[in-house]
């Protein structure tokens, strides 16, 4: 008697990862529990086997258990009475019918249920191979394409008692628990049992037995050929176990300990070299920005790692600042929004990827010109046009703001050394990363966990050098200090409170810079708290703040609604992502295999 993993043959283990993929999904929703099998190979070389299993599914039901099993044309199964269901709960038939694999055994139940015991009795004919020297069965027990199998009892009885040399021989495919395995003295009777059986395992037989306790009869011997393949595969088990182990040594762990070791200094001392930002001198809270720039770069200027997905502020912020600036009028509110352009307004003054923005609506204008108002677009129009266009344009016209902010700063916003540093670092941490993971397929076990957590750590590594070690250029690190800074003072009301009247009357001018940096909703509100304090003319803030849109706007409250009304209209319309501020082998040669589960 004899416990061994079997080797796969290559078609085999092609056709078992089809069955396996194909079915992943619905294994995952069913459990077999408590499998008891009672397999008696009669005299005559038939097989009756009684499969008696709990199916149980957690969130689910199913109206019908079954199992598909596999097995060659020379092979007949035939369902026997006794078969149903154990458990009680509605009535239920069992019946058979033809599957992919073979035959498929069914216990179908009246009505459905998340748990049901079932017994399927059939008989196999054509199993059996008898030759002048012995008789052998060589079956799979259980199909490989089935649901997880928690608990597992098999009992095999051959017709008659036997001497060596005959043996009974037990595969387990690729499940990693050793079997318990027992052979009666008089070697008649097999048992098996696992505690588990994962999807894609199964559960393999090899009974060489006495042909004198056999009615049927070979023509050819075949014991000595039948000893010689099993001991092949003893040979291929034994190889097995063995390169298992090697494969699976947490040795293997030292591999990627190396090379974390190596990399996590390397992007430490880059650090130390390139990748210390510069030491800023300047105001904490200034009350004025650094200088006149357009809003869109501002927007663009903060990150070191350009996105032009995070440029939806940038343009909420032009926008705004074409109305403020008088291109564009904004007039009504919720679905009566709508956008005017100003054919007579002097566009001089504006830069190239402002001037885009404006041509863009005016696209949007055409598209859905309506009678007599060629100038204007309605949210419901803006929105349509934006659709299929606003992403498109938004991904063409955000690299070409992040381009004039490095030409207006003379050259890359980092320095060229933490750039380079940044690259070569980044594309280390991810060959490691790819390695961690093509050798987590290599190797098993506690190497193989080891691998995991290699790439793992890895990734964070990439993560850390791409963030930590590009640096700004001292200017640029000065300009952008200057900005955060002005950002924090926009949204500060401790800080506010103090400002000079001059910051007060470019309230309207500083909301569009709010709005690039993304605090336009706070700033507003931190403003409105600030008015009464300071005793400011709200009133003729109010009149600075008409380009927003609103009507009857007499103080500070009506601007601030104004202003969150017109950032939802282009949101909706799909100008702006945001205002800115709302936001084991087995199976040789034994047939057998199949499916199993419910339905």
């Amino acid at each position: 008697m004899r416990s061994a993993p079997h080797h796969r043959r290559r078609t085999h283990l092609a056709f078992l990862l089809l069955l396996v993929f194909a079915s992943a999904w619905a294994q995952a929703r069913f459990e077999w529990r408590d499998v008891v099998q009672e397999v008696t190979i009669a005299a005559d070389g038939s097989v009756v086997v009684r499969d008696e299993r709990t199916l149980w599914t957690p969130d689910e039901d199913f109206g019908e258990a079954l199992i598909c099993v596999g097995h060659p044309s020379s092979v007949t199964l035939t369902l026997l009475d006794g078969s149903g269901a154990v458990s009680p709960g509605p009535p239920a038939t069992a019946f058979q019918q033809p599957c992919s694999a073979g035959t498929e055994v069914v216990v179908r139940n009246q009505t459905r249920v998340r748990e049901r015991r079932v017994a399927f009795i059939y008989r196999l004919d054509g199993t059996v191979e008898p030759y002048t020297d012995v008789v052998q069965w060589y079956w799979n027990l259980i199909q490989l394409d089935h649901p997880p199998i928690v608990g597992y009892r098999l009992t095999v009885a051959a017709p008659g008692p036997m001497a060596e040399p005959y043996d009974a021989y037990v595969m387990r495919y690729g499940n990693p628990e050793e079997p318990r395995v027992a052979l009666s003295g008089d070697r008649r009777v097999l048992t098996v049992a696992f505690d588990r059986i994962p999807s894609g395992d199964g559960v393999e037989i090899r009974y060489l037995m006495d042909p004198a306790t056999f009615t049927v009869r070979g023509t050819r011997p075949g014991l000595e050929e039948s000893l010689r393949d099993q001991a092949r595969i003893s040979g291929v088990q034994e190889r097995g176990r063995l390169y298992r182990a090697f494969r699976g040594s947490l040795l293997w762990g030292l591999l990627p300990l190396a090379w974390l070791l190596w990399l996590g200094s390397g992007i430490y001392g880059a650090w130390q070299r390139v990748g210390r930002e510069p030491r800023t001198d300047g105001m904490r809270y200034p009350f004025e920005p650094p200088r006149d720039l357009p809003p869109a770069a501002v927007t663009a200027m903060l990150s070191q790692h350009f996105n032009a997905g995070s440029m939806g502020p940038a343009w909420f912020a032009t926008i705004m600042d074409l109305a403020r600036r008088g291109m564009v009028r904004f007039d009504g509110e919720g679905r009566k929004f709508r956008i005017l352009l100003q054919p007579g307004a002097d566009t001089s003054g504006l830069e190239t990827f402002e001037r885009q923005v404006l041509d863009y609506l005016s696209a949007a204008a055409k598209a859905r010109r309506r009678d007599g108002a060629p100038d204007e677009i309605t949210l419901a129009q803006l929105e349509s046009y934006g659709k299929s266009n606003a992403q498109p344009f938004l991904a063409r016209w955000a690299p070409l703001v992040r381009k004039w902010v490095e030409g207006f700063m003379g050259g890359p916003l980092t320095t060229p050394e933490s750039g380079a540093a940044t690259k070569r670092w980044t594309i280390r941490s991810f060959l490691a990363l790819a390695a961690g993971v093509g050798l987590a397929f290599v190797f098993v076990d506690a190497a193989r966990v080891a691998m995991i957590v290699a790439a793992v750590i890895a990734l964070v590594l990439l993560i850390v050098a791409s963030a930590a070690l590009p640096a700004w250029r001292p200017e640029v690190a000065h300009e952008v200090a200057g900005w955060l800074g002005f950002k924090r003072t926009l949204s500060d009301y401790s800080r506010m409170k103090d400002a000079p009247p001059d910051f007060f009357m470019l309230w309207d001018r500083y909301y569009v810079y709010a709005a690039a940096l993304g605090v336009a909703e706070r700033f507003l509100k931190t403003l409105q708290r600030v008015a009464p304090a300071r005793g400011l003319d709200q009133t003729q803030m109010a009149r600075q703040g008409a380009w927003l849109g609103a009507s009857n706007m007499s103080n500070l409250a009506g601007i601030s609604k104004a202003a969150r009304g017109l950032s939802s209209a282009l949101s909706k319309a799909g100008a702006s992502a945001s205002s800115g501020g709302s936001s084991s082998g087995g199976g040789g040669g034994g047939g057998g295999g199949g499916s199993s589960g419910g339905r």
